[in-house]
């Protein structure tokens, strides 16, 4: 039977039969279309139906060009794709026994795929598949405990299945692919780093009841830069509006991926659907703090503190304090690694504001219950005394850890850490604000002797500065002394030497210059801070 249009009235086609459309399109207007078990019918142009192809056989797609098939929502009984120039959708379809992938994908456009109750899916793999590259999705009827592959990808080039079963009450579960991490979850800008670059949409036709078990696969070339598969899950974004609005994913949660090119996560639980993401910082669930601090070294009465790292362009692009061993690396939800940019760290725009960056910290988070280092983040201190995230603007956000109470501290390279005398609450969407400059008891004391801040004015306080050697005590003599620190970093301890043009733990004001003797040098801050020049003092860090 060959013609442009194969219009059909009134067709059986019976078991055993076979029918070859070679060119044509098959055309189906009000008909009864019947194609008996063991029957198929073979179709190299288009297909259009607005009714329900009868019986149990099989249309088999095989065309040389691209296939349009718009079934207008109804029913084929079973599907074999063998079209590599693949097959479109431009009207949702049912299948209601298998698909079976030969060779070529079934590209979806804003057209939903649905498969029935008992209908399985064969012969996918990563260069054949199901594309949804639009609104439309693939659905599984009555998907229950028996896991079912959603083969799908977010292009003709990009294969990210999800296996998907449900041990709640059955369901028509539908998934669809797209491309990138939204930051909120299926809106606003992708992010560039620490994810896969695929997100996964899913979607229940009865709201409830589902409680799904998730595994995701990808393979390495989906994997944006510092994506950590030694340490990463799924996440969800939950769209309601309010407290627990975000991506969901915690510390906790986070494991190795299993498998060698493609990988997987699996997350079980899952009763709530809609977008899903794997990755690591990016989708952890947010934890927001807004601390503000001063350093004594470079504080001044007006209010603020001096940048001349940042005016002489010395201020790294990445932390200091990976190099300096004051980040635990295998710290869970630890930091290590947090870089800037040169027109945040090096920039006078904010001047005026007092919003330029002083210098980097070190951001820690402590649990409640006993005070354990949980998360920690190297981040910007500005002129102000706000504590900043690495953009130089949002909080600090502890990501992968869940709401509530924890103590926080910050320590920095030169100067004697501080925690927070007691804990305070922590929220996923709005920022905590704990300002430790307004008076002694914001800051722990514990079990040392000198107060656990200095006096920076009688009604400001700050972090003590010093400690050259990092060793969380300022001490002018004795071992591990910080004045012999600064006069061997002096050309070599010649007195009066000095260092100019660095970043380094000896320089006490901040100034990029390492001075023994003169004008503003930093032995006169250090044995003015230990106890107003009584040689031999000591001022110790509490310990947290």
């Amino acid at each position: 039977m060959r013609s442009k249009k194969l219009h059909l009235m009134l067709l059986g086609i019976t078991a055993g039969a076979f029918c070859n459309i070679a060119s044509a399109q098959l055309f189906i207007d009000q008909a009864t279309f019947t194609i008996q078990s063991g029957a198929t019918v073979t179709v190299q142009g288009d297909v259009t139906s607005n009714t329900d192809i009868l019986g149990t056989g099989k249309v088999i797609l095989k065309g040389t060009a691209n296939q349009n098939v718009n079934m207008g929502g109804f029913t084929i009984p079973n599907v074999e794709i063998d079209n590599t120039a693949n097959v479109t959708l431009t009207g949702s379809a049912k299948v209601s026994g298998d698909i079976l992938f030969t060779n070529g994908d079934v590209i979806l456009g804003a057209n939903n795929l649905t498969l029935g109750n008992a209908g399985t899916i064969t012969g996918a793999t990563a260069t054949k598949f199901v594309v949804t590259n639009g609104a439309g999705k693939l659905a599984k009827a009555a998907l229950g405990a028996t896991s079912f592959t959603f083969p799908i990808g977010n292009s003709t080039t990009s294969y990210d299945p999800i296996a998907v079963s449900n041990s709640g009450t059955a369901d028509e579960i539908g998934a669809r692919s797209f491309a990138n991490v939204l930051a909120n979850g299926s809106t606003g800008s992708a992010y560039t780093k620490e994810t896969i670059n695929n997100s996964w949409e899913l979607s229940e036709v009865v709201a409830g009841g589902s409680n799904l078990s998730l595994t995701t696969t990808w393979n390495a070339a989906d994997e944006l830069a510092g994506f950590d598969r030694t340490r990463a899950g799924i996440s969800y974004y939950i769209p309601t509006a309010g407290a627990t609005q975000g991506w969901d994913l915690l510390n906790s949660q986070t494991t190795a991926a299993m498998g060698a090119n493609p990988y997987t996560y699996t997350r079980t639980g899952v009763m709530s659907l809609g977008v899903f993401a794997v990755g690591t910082r990016p989708v952890l669930s947010p934890l927001l703090v807004s601390p503000k601090v001063f350093l004594q070294g470079n504080y001044i009465i007006s209010g603020v503190m001096t940048d001349g790292l940042r005016s002489l362009n010395l201020i790294p692009l990445s932390e200091p304090y990976s190099a300096l061993t004051m980040i635990t690396p295998t710290l869970r939800g630890s930091g290590g690694g947090e870089t800037s940019v040169a027109s945040v760290i090096g920039s006078a725009a904010g001047l005026a504001s007092n919003t330029t960056a002083v210098d980097w910290v070190l951001a820690q988070l402590h649990r409640a219950a006993d005070g354990i280092v949980v998360s920690q983040r190297a981040v910007l201190l500005l002129r102000n005394g706000t504590v900043v995230e690495t953009d130089g603007i949002t909080p600090v956000n502890f990501a992968g850890n869940a709401a509530g109470a924890y103590y926080v501290s910050i320590r920095h390279r030169n100067h004697l850490g501080v925690r927070s005398a007691g804990t305070f609450s922590l929220a996923k969407t709005t920022s905590t604000t704990y300002d430790f400059t307004t008076g002694l008891g914001q800051a722990f004391a514990g079990a040392v002797t000198n107060n656990a801040m200095a006096s920076l004015t009688p009604t400001v306080f700050g972090l003590w500065a010093g400690d050259a050697t990092g060793n969380r005590v300022v001490r002018l003599s004795g071992g591990g002394n910080d004045l012999n620190q600064i006069l061997n970093t002096t050309l070599g301890g010649i007195v009066g030497g000095s260092v100019t043009s660095t970043y380094n733990r000896s320089d006490l004001n901040l100034n990029g210059t390492v001075r023994f003797t003169g004008g503003g040098n930093d032995a006169n801050i250090l044995i003015n801070v230990a106890l107003a020049g009584n040689v031999g003092a000591s001022i110790t860090q509490p310990n947290f």
